[in-house]
């Protein structure tokens, strides 16, 4: 059966996440709460009554102490009156904070917030499940508010100098990650009684940690033109909210083609770590390669084109020929100590795609000439 899930503070940045989430699934269907609704006392009635599950996400996290301290809870007492009035028992997810337990008027006040919302459970026999959530982090996070990942993200990407203002520990939740558990919640049965649930990020680290993570994003991206090591998924969600503060301009990039009598090559993808990705354009009758590598593994893809592809191992006779075409690509890998060569069998423009596990050094490029055939 489908659920009515209301979302509160639908302008917000895990709000909006959230909603995009949930839009994908088909046992839901999504209402949201207005700002301005939170003041008319029949949207909000009107809003409760339609709910089967609340994710409360509307929050005040900046304001004079006296507001951060009094208008969560505030926010909490609007909502559960709402539910008296409308004889509603919405199974309410409370997006609460790891800073509850600190003593400050932001922690007290979201604590009183949840106490506004267990006393309504408890009387009315409505669900609570209060979330309490470490930083989080990701793409939609408006800089310069509450998130140095935003922040840095949004400074490194437009030439400005980060600055570490207080060098302590931080937990990352990806907001992914967080809408994720909010529709998991959301569409389960809710619990017998208010429960409080401690979420766990994708890592702890130092501010100054974070910053020399996002200063090799920046130096990869701009001065490199390289995708980063991004082989834990904190790092490639890292990444992935590094890139999406970038103009939409800067998203260009135009690598160089290296052109002679044989065609073209261009590397179009470097990675660290994972070696690069590039690609060459051979005339008919042309033949490539008659080189070998004692380190460097290569895999080769015709996707346009004729071509034959010729290995011999070093110090024997056998030459072993592949012919591919582009009309049905396969990859070639291509064994060490092995001088190979690739040649257009075709009439056109051969087009052949390559990967090589290391970046490509002219100092030590690993590629040492000898004609295949023996």
């Amino acid at each position: 059966m489908s659920k009515t899930i209301g979302v509160t503070g639908p302008g917000g940045f895990v709000a909006r996440w959230a909603i995009e989430r949930l839009g994908r699934e088909a046992a839901c269907d999504v209402v949201t709460l207005e700002r301005t609704s939170w003041e008319k006392h029949s949207e909000l009635r009107d809003f409760v009554a339609r709910c089967d599950v609340i994710l409360h996400l509307a929050g005040i996290n900046r304001a004079d102490d006296t507001l951060l301290e009094n208008g969560n809870a505030e926010l909490a007492r609007l909502l559960t009156a709402a539910c008296r009035e409308a004889g509603a028992t919405p199974h309410i997810v409370y997006s609460s904070t790891t800073k509850r337990e600190e003593d400050s008027p932001y922690g007290r006040g979201k604590r009183k917030a949840e106490s506004e919302l267990e006393a309504w459970a408890a009387e009315a026999g409505g669900a609570v499940t209060t979330l309490v959530i470490p930083n989080v982090y990701g793409a939609g996070c408006r800089p310069y508010y509450n998130s140095a990942v935003a922040t840095f993200c949004h400074q490194l990407t437009h030439e400005e100098q980060p600055q570490v203002h207080e060098d302590r520990k931080i937990e990352l939740l990806w907001v992914s990650d967080l809408a994720d558990c909010l529709t998991e919640i959301a569409l389960d049965a809710p619990p017998a009684e208010p429960i409080v649930e401690r979420l766990r990020g994708d890592v702890e680290l130092k501010v100054t940690e974070l910053l020399a993570v996002l200063e090799e994003f920046r130096s990869a991206y701009f001065d490199r033109e390289v995708v980063p090591d991004l082989t834990t998924p904190w790092r490639a969600s890292l990444y992935g909210t590094f890139l999406s503060h970038l103009e939409l301009d800067d998203h260009r990039h135009r690598p160089p083609v290296h052109t002679d009598e044989r065609g073209g090559l261009c590397e179009v993808i470097k990675t660290d770590g994972g070696g690069q990705v590039f690609f060459s354009t051979t005339a008919p009758g042309v033949t490539r390669g008659n080189h070998y590598h004692t380190r460097k593994i290569e895999w080769f893809c015709v996707v346009r084109g004729e071509a034959t592809i010729r290995l011999r191992p070093i110090g024997g006779d056998a030459v072993h020929e592949f012919h591919v075409s582009g009309a049905s690509p396969e990859f070639i890998s291509i064994p060490v100590m092995h001088t190979h060569s690739i040649e257009n069998t075709g009439s056109d423009e051969l087009l052949t795609m390559f990967w090589c596990n290391e970046l490509f050094d002219a100092d030590d490029a690993d590629t040492h000439y000898l004609p295949v055939a023996a």
